[in-house]
Formats: structure tokens, sequence, C-alpha cells
């Protein structure tokens, strides 16, 4: 990242946070970490230019803030500058409110009703769906706002709204708990999302929900989703999940069944990583990971098939 580049990235990091203003404000807060992926690719699932080694990478800028007590303004600002030469901003967003709830507006992903504890390598061999399509982070011009009401002391209802005439129009409303080890979400997605060429957009609806609860060093998520989109055929999809996380180690495994018109097609997917101290060096990690995944469609009666492994490095600074 040359000199010219990484100046106007953290000029405009600085601005968005400067825009909080006013007599209480805090001073911004800075970070920044790199993240480089080493990744082999192998089976028939995978496009004939993306099998064996690639690699992908960029460092990660951060610039936060927050004004105010019992009413705050927040922000946050995040830029990527990647391997392949191009900037680009990942969360960009300014959120309003008090102790009993907020409004958040701009560039960021909402609650996950899905979640995959350290997520270094789970690729899929076929569709899963996981209650996400309407989360966020789309395209820079689209419309994103989520209201959370603290409904009582762990408890809190998000209202998610997206709009965009080409990538995702529609609301999401995510209900969450938090008490001590236990983690739950429950909620449901309804909309349209990725029209393409002046296409009508794909319908969706879809639930879903996720407990997660820690047994002191030893966490077990459970995850599960059904939904139905208009795509070329009409799909009712449905998928199942279950992580354990023990430490620096994740397994996890899912599965997932599309249903059409012309037949059905099953994902099974299994991925572990395990997460460890570089050089004993603070804030700085090397985890390897692998995934493993086979989708079989009825209707071909064919199976595809994808094997990944991968070592990421990372390091905060």
């Amino acid at each position: 990242m040359n000199h010219t580049v990484n100046s106007s990235v953290r000029t405009a990091a600085a601005a968005a946070i400067l825009s909080l203003g006013g007599a209480a404000f805090a001073a911004p807060v800075f970070d920044a970490n790199i993240e480089f992926d080493n990744t082999y690719r192998s089976g028939n699932a995978v496009a004939a230019a993306d099998k064996g080694l690639g690699q992908s990478g960029r460092v990660e800028l951060n610039a936060s803030g927050k004004a105010g007590t019992n009413l705050f303004v927040a922000a946050k600002a995040s830029y990527l500058a990647k391997k392949d030469g191009t900037v680009a901003a990942d969360d960009m967003w300014i959120q309003l409110g008090s102790a009993g709830g907020d409004v958040k507006l701009g560039r960021f992903e909402a609650a996950d009703l899905f979640p995959l504890a350290q997520d270094t390598l789970v690729n899929h061999a076929g569709n899963v769906y996981g209650t996400n399509t309407l989360r966020g982070r789309k395209d820079g011009s689209q419309f994103h706002a989520a209201g959370t009401l603290n409904l009582s002391a762990g408890l809190s209802l998000e209202f998610g709204v997206v709009e965009n005439k080409t990538t995702a129009k529609g609301v999401r409303p995510v209900l969450s708990y938090v008490n001590g080890p236990l983690t739950a979400r429950l909620g449901f997605e309804a909309g349209k999302y990725a029209a393409v060429g002046g296409a009508s957009a794909n319908d969706v609806r879809g639930v879903g929900a996720t407990v997660g609860y820690d047994f002191g060093g030893f966490k077990l998520t459970g995850n599960i989703a059904s939904g139905k989109t208009d795509a070329a055929t009409r799909n009712t999809q449905s998928a199942v999940g279950v992580t354990a996380a023990a430490g620096g180690l994740v397994v996890g495994l899912i599965a997932a069944k599309t249903e059409q018109a012309v037949g059905e097609s099953k994902v099974q997917t299994a991925y572990a990583s395990y997460s460890m101290p570089l050089f004993d060096i603070k804030g700085a990690t090397w985890t390897p990971a692998l995934s493993t995944s086979t989708a079989k469609n009825s209707a071909t009666g064919s199976d595809v098939k994808e094997n990944s492994l991968r070592i990421r490095f990372n390091y905060a600074f």
C-alpha cells in the first residue's frame, strides 16, 4: 500500500469519526490488523481457475468513537487495503441512542442467525440458507437501518430495514436474549434480493434461530434455518448446524437441503480450525483450517465435492 493511498484512507477514516463533533466529543480510537490466507482447493465443485493453491489478504484499518453517556452518538469506519491492490470500505456506520435503545445507519451486518464461530474456512459445495440474505453489507448505495429496543435485562429486539432496487429490499426483525453463558436469537426475514440485468428481484421468506451455551471453556452452538426463495424455480430451503469451540479449536457440521420442482439437493459440510499464538507475540495468531463438503442432486444423480485447506495468519497492531 503506497503512501498516497495510506494517507487518503487515514484521512477519510478520521473524517468519519470527527463528524460526531459536539462538546461531548471523545477522541477517536484507531487500530489495525493484517490477515493473510493461503488456501488449497480441490474437487469438481471448484471452478478450474480456483483449483490448487491461492492466496488472499488485506490490511484492515479501523477508526471508532463514541460521545455521550445517557444519550450517545457512536460511529465506526473500517477500510480494507486488499492484496489485489484495491481499497474498499468494510463497515461504515453511525449509531444514535440511549440505554433504552438505538438506531444504526450505514454499512454493517445485523445480528447473525447462523453463526459459525471462527469461520476461518467453511466452503459449501452447494447452496446453504442461513436466514442472513437481508443481513446487510450490500452495495454502497443501499439504505440500511437497524433499530434496537432493549426490552429488559438481556432481552432486545432488533428491527432491520434494507432498501435497494437491484440488491436487496425487505425487513429483518431479530429477538436476542443473553443471560450469563446462554445466548439465543430468533428472527425472520421477508423481502427481495439479487435482481440482475433489470429482471424482477427474487422473493425471500425465512425464519432462523441460534442457541449457544458456554460450559466454561467449551461452547456449543446450534443453528436452524428454513425459508423459501423464488429464483428460476421456487426453492424451499432448510439447514441445521452445530459448532463446538474449546480454546482455539473449532469443529462444526452443517446439513442443508434445497427442494425444487425438478428435485432436491442435499449439502453436507464439515469444518475445523485451530487458532494458536504466533511466536508468543501479542496480537499475532496462525490458524490451520480444513473444510470438506458434498452436494447430492436427485435430479441429475450426480455429486459435487470440495475439499479445502487453509493457513491463516493474523496480526493486530
